[in-house]
């Protein structure tokens, strides 16, 4: 009786044991300690969530990565140029218990870095860069992002995680070249360029000087903005529709547009609505053709039809994948930007992929849109994949590595998937 009572007590030891070790390990949460990884909450602000930015943030922050890491998304929307409800909006996320803000916009950073600093909140942009040239006043630049010095200076405080070059580090000087020479090759002769502020959109204007070098080059015709002389023509926020048609308006055989300022929700619906648009059985004089920043359900139609020369849009995924691990890290109490050895800088690249065929459309679609290929295993960056670079999993914690996931093309994701 007594060696059954022994054999039994030593059983229910080594189950414990069993359960113990299997609890420590379950869903691989576990740090390297044995430590959870802690739930965090991240607010995410935007201007809406139905165009295909919106959606594809929105898809893979609460159907993949709310699936696969202990985290929830609140979101925020503030309307371009908004800055009050943008800083409502930052109010608001903190109010609710947002340990992270990832925001849309580069816009008052200093203000909502005072928000965010005094409250513990870690805070990043999306598709913005971080600066730091301070000018003659002491703030960091002309379009008061960082307000006054004592805001300025939060630019170095732990809970600023920085932003991301959305068309490269060269601020699209590479990209422009592209579209230039999509542009030349097709035939057009006489060119024009329409763009947001460019107090709000200054890549614009290096994007622009590429595209306009290769068209130059190519002998083609440039339709200057009327005030500049140069490219592109300023577009204001409310007003892209209007200020397209008085553009266009003022070349009359222009037959070629880049269109920077949501080149397929904006551009493209004004030149239309002019009756300028150029369409496969057109042979109307000073019907136009489109290049495009951007992409929408359109695209394939106007591709196919000979209408869009190429387009292009951020991918999505990646800049997301990219301050995610930073703030969700960070929020765990593995902070890239205070560990000297993860060689962290103030802006992550993501890639900016671009299409001019059908079979590069495909491949876009495919390999980087999930709310087109509904397969997040073929999207630009994996779970299992930010995991290994995030310390909290036992990751790298190495920003060098973070940036490199978060920076490839989309062939380089096709042949890895």
């Amino acid at each position: 009786m007594k060696k059954m009572k022994r054999t039994t007590a030593a059983l229910l030891v080594c189950m414990i044991l069993l359960l113990s070790a299997l609890t420590g390990c379950s869903g691989g949460s576990a740090k390297g300690g044995g430590e959870k990884v802690k739930d965090v909450k991240i607010g995410v602000i935007l201007y809406n969530y139905t165009d295909i930015q919106g959606k594809e943030i929105k898809n893979y922050c609460d159907n993949y990565l709310a699936k696969n890491f202990p985290v929830t998304f609140e979101y925020q929307t503030a309307s371009s140029g908004d800055n009050e409800a943008h800083l409502a909006a930052v109010d608001s996320l903190i109010s609710t218990g947002c340990q992270a803000i990832m925001s849309g916009y580069d816009t008052v950073i200093g203000e909502a870095m005072e928000k965010c600093d005094s409250a513990g909140v870690y805070y990043g942009l999306l598709f913005g860069e971080a600066k730091n040239e301070s000018n003659k006043d002491g703030n960091y630049n002309e379009y008061g992002n960082w307000g006054t010095q004592a805001q300025s200076d939060l630019y170095y405080s732990d809970y600023f995680m920085g932003g991301l070059y959305q068309f490269g580090a060269d601020h699209g000087y590479e990209l422009g070249k592209a579209y230039g020479k999509a542009v030349a090759e097709s035939g057009v002769k006489k060119v024009g360029a329409i763009s947001f502020p460019v107090y709000a959109f200054a890549d614009g204007t290096v994007i622009s000087k590429g595209f306009t070098e290769e068209l130059e080059a190519a002998n083609i015709e440039i339709c200057p903005d009327s005030e500049s002389n140069t490219l592109p023509a300023e577009a204001g926020f409310a007003t892209v529709g209007d200020d397209t048609k008085a553009y266009i308006a003022n070349y009359p055989d222009m037959d070629g547009i880049f269109g920077l300022s949501s080149g397929m929700d904006m551009v493209l619906p004004a030149i239309n609505e002019a009756g300028r648009l150029w369409s496969g059985d057109s042979s109307k004089e000073g019907s136009i053709r489109m290049a495009a920043l951007g992409y929408n359900d359109s695209s394939r139609k106007y591709l196919e039809d000979g209408t869009l020369l190429i387009g292009g849009t951020n991918n999505y995924v990646q800049s997301v994948a990219y301050m995610f691990a930073l703030l969700f890290d960070a929020a765990n109490g593995n902070n890239m930007k205070t560990a000297e050895e993860s060689g962290f800088e103030y802006n992550g690249t993501i890639d900016y992929p671009t299409f001019s065929t059908i079979e590069e459309l495909d491949d876009m679609e495919t390999y980087m849109l999930t709310t087109v290929n509904n397969d997040f295993e073929k999207c630009s960056v994996t779970a299992e994949e930010l995991k290994s670079v995030m310390k909290v999993y036992g990751g790298s914690g190495s920003w060098e590595e973070l940036s490199k996931l978060v920076s490839r093309n989309v062939a380089d994701i096709k042949g890895i998937r």
